[in-house]
């Protein structure tokens, strides 16, 4: 991998560069960071998504309707959109490592309140404290992780990483639901809470201290989006996460009433979807590095095509199952490509650029989410397959027409 994709030179590796002993320790060390960070990504997408298979039973806990307890996962998502990009550039005079443990302290303390809470505002006000620290823990993640191994090992750190995304759809969220159902909502926080503990345990043991690289100013948020690559990769973002949460977001309908999938066969489908997740996540760490315009387009445009298909196709049970499989595995490989193309971009202030990111990436959650609910309501599920479509084809197009280039420098403001 170029020097370019981390902005950080050998010589600046100074761990790494010494006797050979020491050297490996020093990457084993790394790389049980790495897994720290993998361990907080598995931990705060499975807090963000708690609460969605928990609303009947929160909602007559807090006395509030379940449309305004479901606020608890869209005020959550709306809120890390919203404050990702400003928290993450005012904080950018911390050393890397004390702003984690910071976050971890901030996560913790969130599900420990949340778990505490009897009435709806101070449920609401728990998680909006969890997510500001999300938000600003998604910016920094993957920025840390590169930093953390040696370059040519840039990529499969972040796939590391991100493979915290798939393994909390395959096991963090339905295992805090269970919990949640068999015993209360109060002890699956809990549980969520002590995950925090050992991330926290994980930054103080096994990462080295992190100079950071920022200003700690809100200009550089407007410097980073000078970078006419960096635009063109949030819109491609924008456009893929809007594509998917747009029509995942109503899967199980589809499964039930156009495919005809009985209820109880639900969980094993998308727990299926969440395995193979994991498989298009680090089957991607190998190629991404190799061929990253190639890996964008290529997902993308075969996700396009998952999708029409399942669409024209959704009565046939074999072929729609088949089809919510490569959806999983070609989903999975699109946040590991794009993660390091908006890393590769703006090598030199990384963490501002993915706060762009991260900003895109949680407001498509609600756009998509929005349109296809609008969708649903107007003519059931099936068309949501289509319309995301569209938007993952137009993400491929913009990527195709626009997405050439590769790092920019541009003055300091």
């Amino acid at each position: 991998m170029s020097h370019s994709a981390t902005g950080q030179s050998t010589s600046q590796r100074s761990p790494h560069a010494s006797s050979p002993p020491q050297a490996e320790r020093s990457t084993l060390r790394g790389w049980l960071a790495v897994a720290g960070l993998a361990l907080g990504v598995f931990s705060f997408v499975t807090t963000e998504t708690l609460p969605i298979g928990l609303l009947p039973a929160i909602a007559d806990g807090t006395s509030v309707s379940v449309g305004t307890a479901g606020f608890l996962v869209t005020g959550f998502a709306s809120v890390a959109a919203v404050t990702a990009a400003p928290l993450t550039a005012l904080t950018g005079w911390m050393d890397r490592k004390w702003l984690l443990v910071t976050l971890m302290v901030f996560y913790i303390g969130g599900n420990l309140l949340a778990a505490a809470a009897s009435a709806y505002p101070l449920l609401l006000a728990a998680r909006i404290t969890v997510a500001l620290a999300h938000g600003v823990f998604w910016s920094i993640a993957a920025a840390i992780a590169v930093r953390l191994v040696p370059e040519r090992h840039a990529v499969r750190a972040t796939s590391v990483v991100l493979g915290g995304i798939s393994l909390a759809s395959v096991a963090g969220t339905p295992l805090g639901t269970a919990i949640g159902q068999s015993t209360s909502w109060h002890v699956a926080f809990v549980c969520v809470g002590l995950l925090g503990v050992l991330v926290l345990a994980a930054a103080l043991l096994f990462m080295p201290a992190l100079p950071a690289r920022g200003s700690g100013n809100l200009a550089v948020l407007l410097h980073v989006l000078r970078h006419r690559t960096l635009l063109v990769a949030i819109g491609v973002t924008a456009l893929v996460m809007s594509g998917h949460f747009l029509a995942f977001t109503y899967v199980t309908p589809y499964l039930e009433q156009v495919t005809g999938v009985r209820s109880s066969l639900i969980g094993v489908l998308l727990l299926v979807f969440g395995v193979a997740g994991l498989v298009g996540n680090f089957a991607a760490g190998a190629v991404v590095g190799r061929a990253l315009r190639g890996s964008l387009i290529g997902s993308s445009g075969l996700l396009a095509v998952v999708l029409a298909v399942m669409w024209a196709g959704g009565a046939n049970t074999p072929l729609a199952v088949t089809m919510l499989v490569c959806w999983g595995v070609l989903y999975a490989a699109l946040p590991v490509a794009l993660q390091t193309w908006v890393l590769r971009v703006v090598p030199e202030e990384s963490e501002a650029a993915s706060s762009w990111y991260v900003a895109a990436f949680n407001g498509a959650i609600g756009v998509g989410s929005l349109i296809g609910g609008l969708l649903t309501d107007a003519s059931g599920p099936r068309p949501t397959l289509l319309a995301a479509a569209g938007f993952v084809l137009a993400a491929m197009v913009l990527t195709v027409v626009c997405g050439r280039g590769g790092p920019e420098r541009v003055s300091r403001p």
